[in-house]
């Protein structure tokens, strides 16, 4: 029973090497906002003045492999959850030949953002409403910074040995997609 369960057994893809794209991270907010005027805040219960009113939806991104220069997948990546507003999860594997090879790892956004929110806040005279149109704002580039970029791409030359795993996955410090291998 021992030996049975520490035997390798061979498979037909034993001798293959295997590219893994693993990673989680959010996907960006498409956001079309609109300035509320004076007249509209003051309409509105004081719990509720926010100065830019929002509508938007999630982003979602096109992942392409390559490897020599041919397409060998793509599929397109969406976050998680009913409003895919989660994180977005992946965990792929494809089977590569081994041996010197060119891949190439792409994730770019399909949707497109028509109007950017202001970065700079007109506070006005009300310093309650400019103290919290700066919290909402520092809200949307804190929201921004922890999403994955528009466009990334992860473009390496290297060797694969028969068993051996390209692991490529997002790093949220640097905002980039990261290669690294290991044995199978």
């Amino acid at each position: 029973l021992r030996w049975a369960s520490i035997a390798e057994v061979p498979t037909a893809n034993s001798g293959r090497a295997a590219i893994r794209l693993s990673w989680s991270a959010r996907p960006e907010r498409i956001e079309q906002c609109r300035r509320l005027s004076d007249d509209e805040l003051a309409t509105r219960p004081a719990h509720m003045r926010l100065r830019y009113e929002c509508t938007g939806v999630f982003a979602r991104y096109l992942l392409v492999v390559e490897r020599d220069g041919q397409r060998i997948a793509a599929d397109t990546i969406r976050g998680g959850g009913l409003r895919h507003d989660r994180p977005m999860h992946l965990f792929q594997e494809i089977l590569a030949d081994p041996g010197g090879q060119r891949v190439t790892v792409s994730l770019s956004r399909l949707d497109s953002t028509s109007a950017e929110t202001p970065s700079t806040p007109e506070t006005g005279g009300d310093t309650l409403l400019g103290a919290r149109e700066l919290r909402e704002l520092d809200e949307r580039r804190r929201r921004a910074g922890e999403a994955i970029p528009p466009l990334l791409v992860l473009d390496t030359a290297l060797t694969l040995r028969p068993r051996q795993v390209l692991l490529v996955t997002y790093d949220g410090q640097a905002r980039r997609l990261v290669a690294r291998t290991e044995d199978r």
